[in-house]
């Protein structure tokens, strides 16, 4: 093999390559093999080094590979990497409704190293430049998770027809570094783009960290909830109803204003009646509530001064999650992972 056909691999067009089968990327042009040394050496300067490319065959002009799962809480748009694994797009209720891009390779990152986002024309389109578009530091044992910016712009780039690759080492052990190149391709996007885009239209505007906690105002020495918090309530019923990590809501219903414990405990337990019967009455199993109540003397160990109590919130209802089924999406703040010239590790 001569040294352009070993080192001339191309990431954009002007190639044949390996989609999975055991056939190595291989150069035919200057422009290409150029361009491949370029890339090659901004992320390994020593060792050998293969190129494995994974993705559609422009002959599969059928592909499924994309596809949609909806709710009102999340949308994801879902491609099948051929060889390689999957790639989601992810949105979240919320206000926020920050998107990400998750790789699952069948085979575990086993390195750290950097991913840089490329975006190409498509193989039936030959003309155009490859652009990077975003980059970031993968780490071992860790699925490649790209940020809002460039998960968007990779979408973008797919809707014009482009197709987008992330090429990052990957070590063999052997004393081999891989070069893996998982590539989305704008075949069958459209369809699914569409579906994706008109989930998002109806997602919620709050999410679990916006009603995992409701604080509840009753009407002084009353069971009557004020108005302005109904809609909490409801918007909290709501998420319970669509988040099947909910396995547990557990209402505590305070009483105070009258000068006996007893009645104040009557008042919680009659205000927890009225919430569990709310809860019921819109769709919530009876089996996933849990009620704890407090009289004064109750609250008296809190700490709060008695006008403090009097003006409190009367309940507090928490959703509790099996955390088996609980997506760390829903409540971690992540960076915009993937933007150029940003950092977001240390060595």
């Amino acid at each position: 093999m001569s040294r352009d056909e070993s080192q001339g691999q191309t990431f954009g067009s002007g190639r044949q390559c390996h989609r999975g089968h055991g056939r190595p990327c291989a150069g035919r042009s200057l422009r290409g093999a150029l361009t491949v040394l370029a890339l090659t050496l901004g992320v390994v300067a020593t060792g050998a080094s293969a190129q494995i490319r994974y993705e559609t065959p422009i002959s599969d002009v059928d592909a499924k590979n994309w596809s949609t799962s909806a709710s009102k809480i999340s949308c994801v748009l879902s491609s099948n990497i051929e060889g390689y694994g999957r790639a989601d797009f992810t949105l979240l209720s919320g206000a926020q409704r920050r998107l990400s891009l998750e790789l699952f390779p069948k085979i575990a990152v086993n390195a750290q190293t950097k991913m840089r986002v490329l975006t190409a024309p498509a193989e039936w389109r030959p003309q155009g430049d490859e652009a990077e578009i975003g980059s970031l530091q993968v780490y071992k044992g860790f699925n490649p998770f790209i940020g809002d910016s460039v998960s968007w712009a990779v979408l973008l780039e797919l809707s014009h027809g482009r197709r987008v690759m992330m090429p990052y080492l990957s070590s063999t052990n052997l004393g081999v570094n891989q070069m893996l190149v998982p590539t989305l391709s704008p075949i069958g996007f459209s369809d699914a783009y569409q579906q994706f885009l008109d989930c998002s239209a109806q997602l919620l505007p709050y999410g679990y960290r916006d009603v995992s906690l409701v604080a509840i105002m009753f009407y002084d020495k009353e069971n009557r909830i004020v108005p302005s918090s109904d809609e909490r309530l409801f918007q909290q019923i709501n998420y319970a109803k669509l988040d099947p990590s909910i396995n547990k809501i557990i209402i505590s219903a305070f009483g105070s204003g009258n000068s006996d414990n007893l009645d104040n405990l009557d008042l919680a337990k009659s205000r927890a009646d009225t919430l569990v019967k709310m809860l019921t009455d819109n769709g919530i199993n009876k089996d996933m509530i849990e009620v704890h109540t407090y009289g004064d003397e109750q609250l008296a160990t809190t700490g709060y001064t008695i006008s403090e109590r009097q003006q409190s919130s009367k309940a507090i209802i928490e959703l509790q999650r099996d955390p088996f089924r609980v997506d760390s999406r829903l409540e971690v703040e992540m960076p915009d992972i993937g933007v150029p010239g940003e950092v977001y590790y240390t060595e």
